[in-house]
């Protein structure tokens, strides 16, 4: 397979064929480099650590599934190192290109898998979002990406960073494949389907976006509410402020992220960039005393999103904090990036909501998401949203 937009792991070509006659079948998808395949190993970003682990023993369920259902693997793509990254520029691998908006970033940390299917080169891909590492790039690159309810799709074989806050996730360039992927790979939910309710935006996390994403995002916000009916503004935090919960989301990103790798790095002595050295140090600072401390403050998130999206509601953000920065930013573009990713992205992990990523928007000449989050388990709402918006 040609690989014009290096997006795909060199270390090691991976290939497999579907099953037969499959809902998936004719398809081509591609695997973020953090998921076990039989027999091969996974280098997470890192070159150490594909030096150090030994091949996976079995793949994982999340993509044998899609095999099962006649999808076929194309290959594994880049990640940012550790899923650490928001900017999807690996010093060691490189950074994928953005078809979709020329000379600016594709997006961390499901850099590979975002690009690729923007580009073209396969029909869907997965990837993995921690803090907004399928939402963000699906709107770096202009293709839709869902973060599903936390727990819908299991995390066996994945590499785990922060597993309070971990979720499998995918992309696709149109909506209805979104969909049919969701069908394969969606565990049933604990309540029914759920019909739209309310149609809310969250004034709070529009506020922190420039003017011109404002902009360009509410000729989107209007084709929501011509689906779903008029828009009520609310504030999503409930008067505290958004930074609180970027400020809550880097203790568990940070500390279990380090909790995850500690025996690995302790052991090993890997060599880390710049930026992940940092976030290791972050969360080598943060004990067990932060974390019970936070999850008090998350409870008090999750009530209030409870609240908030009964009844069906439907609520909008913008997907990531702004266009994709240029490419060569180096560790001040990440954590630029991270800096106000956290505001509005980190609210869906910390409630484990459902939260999808819609390319309906462009500002500057590049692609713009607006993010629709749900209830737990209202994973399909958004979907058949995206659906109807698409036809």
């Amino acid at each position: 397979m040609t690989d014009e937009i290096a997006a795909f792991c060199t270390h090691d070509a991976v290939a497999m064929a579907g099953t037969p006659g499959g809902p998936l079948s004719g398809l081509r998808f591609a695997v973020k480099d953090v998921y076990d395949i039989a027999g091969r190993v996974s280098c997470c970003g890192n070159p150490d650590w594909l030096a150090t682990h030994a091949p996976a023993a079995a793949t994982a369920p999340s993509v044998q599934c899609l095999l099962d259902a006649g999808a076929d693997l194309a290959g594994m793509t880049i990640t940012e190192e550790l899923v650490m990254g928001m900017t999807g520029e690996n010093p060691f691998y490189g950074a994928p290109v953005n078809v979709n908006a020329p000379g600016r970033v594709s997006g961390g940390s499901s850099s590979g898998s975002a690009a690729a299917v923007a580009a073209g080169v396969v029909d869907f891909a997965l990837g993995s979002d921690t803090g907004g590492s399928v939402r963000v790039p699906a709107s770096f690159c202009g293709i839709y990406g869902i973060r599903p309810t936390s727990g819908r799709i299991p995390l066996d074989g994945v590499m785990p960073f922060a597993p309070s806050l971990d979720a499998v996730g995918w992309f696709a360039r149109d909506p209805d494949l979104l969909k049919r992927i969701g069908a394969v790979m969606l565990a049933p939910a604990a309540a029914g389907a759920a019909t739209p309710g309310r149609f809310l935006v969250a004034g709070d996390a529009f506020a922190v976006v420039d003017d011109n994403i404002r902009a360009a995002l509410q000729p989107a916000l209007a084709r929501v509410a011509a689906l779903l009916g008029p828009v009520e503004e609310v504030a999503m935090a409930d008067g505290a402020d958004l930074q609180d919960w970027n400020d809550l989301i880097a203790v568990y990103r940070e500390g279990e992220g380090w909790r995850s790798h500690r025996a690995w790095i302790e052991r090993c002595h890997p060599k880390l960039s710049e930026n992940g050295a940092r976030r290791m140090q972050m969360g080598a600072a943060i004990s067990d005393a932060d974390i019970a401390a936070a999850d008090k403050k998350r409870a008090a998130v999750r009530a209030r999103m409870a609240g908030l999206l009964a009844g069906g509601a439907v609520l909008a953000v913008p997907a990531a904090p702004g266009i994709a920065p240029l490419r060569g930013g180096g560790a001040a573009s990440h954590w630029q990036v991270v800096g106000r990713n956290g505001h509005i992205n980190a609210v869906s992990p910390l409630a484990e909501l459902p939260q999808i990523s819609l390319p309906l928007a462009t500002a500057d000449g590049a692609p713009i998401g607006l993010g629709l989050m749900a209830a737990p388990g209202n994973d399909e709402l958004l979907l058949d949203i995206a659906v109807e918006l698409g036809r």
